[in-house]
């Protein structure tokens, strides 16, 4: 029987996880799932492990990818190998809430979406040891909802086709970039050729964005369901090395090139080149923000050359020019004012912690 909805799990080394991510899934309140597991050569018993206690449930495709590429190409596997009328992603260390599949689904044929967009998400906090919950999906877990203020839309919404308001809320985060919280008709995917880049960091972001300037009928659902669990992987994001700065800076050329391509196959941006530029430069400065100037602020001019990355970088993709844009790298950001580290707090579990104690001390004010 055909699905109404393929779930895609990108999975690489997360056997402490996925049976409860993947039971998430399986107890949805949405009956018509499949769920297609793409392991991604995990080295520690993850695959072995799903295929022990799901190769015989007929609504679960365990596929293994011929070599380890990353969560995006894992996500490509899982869209060309989709049976459903929609697509959605989970990772395999996250769940989901019960209902929330179910309430995507019902937005998307109420409005014959291409696109449903879910606005908020839940981080588990940490106990009082700074432990991080095993089970995610309960009712007396506290947790801590990212309810953005900014964030416009009260109810179920239909967005209109002008595409400058789209990319205003896009520029102001009220539409965020995060894949795990769409709904998406495969059909539309396939037809314009939407698949996630091999960029290593962003690659969410040009995905999103090409999904929210491509397609017709775009819904915003306001309210939650998709629960993010802090583990050693996503911990370890906000670590900052030279070959981190490496990657965010090759991903800044992959984010060039992909949304070169993208703003040239649409003629709301080849009609307004200026608004072309605002839509590179927001993922460009994204990249430059989150991972780069974070770095450079923690690692200093010293520790970035010492080791010959950075010159390598500069010589593989400026050539004879490679001397002046390493100058201009380093000149630029010892210049540049201090930014937050928004993703190195992320990552960072004592910034958990004190989120906690603060929400279980007003919890219990509430109480009183």
């Amino acid at each position: 029987m055909k699905a109404d909805v393929s779930v895609v799990m990108p999975l690489y080394n997360a056997k402490d996880y996925v049976k409860l991510a993947v039971d998430s899934i399986l107890n949805q309140t949405l009956a018509g799932i499949e769920l297609l597991i793409v392991d991604d050569c995990s080295t520690d018993g993850s695959l072995e492990l799903c295929r022990e206690l799901y190769g015989h449930d007929k609504r679960v495709r365990i596929i293994q990818q011929p070599k380890n590429m990353g969560p995006g190409a894992a996500r490509n596997t899982g869209i060309r190998s989709a049976t459903g009328d929609y697509v959605t992603f989970v990772d395999s260390d996250d769940e989901i809430m019960p209902d929330a599949m179910q309430n995507m689904f019902e937005a998307a044929r109420k409005f014959n979406a291409d696109v449903v967009h879910i606005t908020k998400f839940s981080y588990a906090l940490p106990d009082e040891d700074g432990k991080m919950p095993l089970q995610l999906i309960d009712d007396s877990l506290l947790m801590f909802r990212n309810d953005i203020d900014r964030n416009a839309y009260t109810e179920v919404t239909l967005l209109s086709d002008d595409l400058n308001s789209r990319l205003e809320d896009w520029r102001n985060s009220r539409l965020n970039w995060h894949v795990c919280a769409k709904m998406i008709r495969r059909e539309f995917l396939v037809d314009n050729g939407i698949f996630f880049s091999d960029m290593k960091l962003g690659e969410d972001m040009v995905f999103c964005f090409e999904c929210l300037f491509k397609c017709k009928n775009y819904v915003v659902v306001p309210g939650g369901g998709y629960v993010y669990r802090m583990v050693t992987s996503s911990l370890s994001r906000g670590k900052k090395t030279s070959a981190h700065v490496i990657k965010a800076l090759k991903s800044q050329i992959g984010g060039t090139i992909n949304m070169s391509r993208i703003l040239k196959e649409i003629p709301y941006f080849v009609e307004n080149p200026d608004k072309a530029v605002i839509a590179l430069e927001r993922v460009l400065d994204d990249l430059e923000i989150a991972f780069i100037r974070p770095a450079f602020q923690e690692l200093g001019e010293e520790t970035l050359r010492s080791d010959g990355l950075v010159s390598e970088f500069m010589r593989e993709n400026f050539g004879d020019n490679a001397p002046y844009v390493e100058f201009l790298f380093y000149e630029l950001h010892k210049n540049y004012e201090p930014v937050i580290d928004y993703v190195g707090q992320l990552g960072d579990i004592e910034t958990w912690k004190a989120i906690a104690k603060q929400l279980r001390e007003k919890e219990q004010q509430n109480k009183q």
